[in-house]
Order: structure tokens, then sequence, then C-alpha cells
């Protein structure tokens, strides 16, 4: 008999279907859709510049990371230690931390910006009761 390993619950950036995978996955095909999402979180250490950058996991950018995209689309959420310059839609909370550089527009369910990031511009859209809706 097979093992049954530890599953985690995502959401397709294509579809928004939500559906399980197993917790150690790094990417699969959505069942809703049928297309290829990658559903590991992805840590920047360095320099990573891109078009485009989605994933059903987090996005988290270290303190010496620096990212540079047109979009970023994270569902689980996305934090920021280092520089970011893009536009973010994230299902999960948005944190910017102490040191933290932000450049570009923000759609979130939660925003933590902690005291002394700076936030060089953007349109930052928190809507309200965001949260208790995705419980």
């Amino acid at each position: 008999m097979a093992r049954q390993g530890v599953r985690k619950t995502v959401r397709c950036y294509n579809c928004h279907c939500r559906f399980e995978v197993s917790a150690r996955a790094m990417s699969t095909s959505c069942p809703g859709c049928h297309k290829a999402v990658i559903v590991q979180d992805i840590i920047v250490t360095g320099l990573k510049t891109t078009q485009k950058l989605q994933t059903c996991g987090r996005v988290v950018v270290k303190s010496r990371g620096r990212i540079m995209a047109g979009k970023i689309e994270a569902h689980s959420g996305l934090e920021v230690q280092g520089a970011l310059h893009a536009d973010v839609t994230s299902g999960g909370p948005v944190v910017i931390g102490p040191k933290a550089r932000w450049k570009g527009d923000c759609k979130a369910p939660t925003l933590e910006v902690h005291l002394g990031a700076r936030i060089e511009s953007g349109f930052f859209e928190v809507p309200y009761g965001a949260a208790a809706d995705e419980k």
C-alpha cells in the first residue's frame, strides 16, 4: 500500500481553480485548465530580471535580492526584504520589510509595511474585508 504524503492546497494563477498537490511538488498541471503551473516558492537572493513571474506559492526577496519584472503573481503571498520593481498581484499577505525598496503597483488581501521601508511609487489596492472572504 502506497504511503500518503503531506498535501497542500494551491490556487491556479491561470483559471483560479483550487486543488491539492504534494507538499514537495515543484510544478504540476492544473486540473481545471490543464496548463502547467509552478507550485513551489520562489526565493530570490540575487538579481532576477524577467517579464512575468508566476507561482501558486510565495515569492520571497531576501535582503540582498533584487527583482525587476513586468508582473509578479504569487497566490500564497510575497515577502520583500531587498528591492522589488514590478506590478504585484498576490492572493496572500504582502510583507515589505524594514530595509526593503518597493517600486510598482500592488493588489493583495493584506499589506504589512515595516518602519524604514522605502516605497518609491505605486498604487496599492487592499480590498476591505478581503482577508475575511478568503477563509
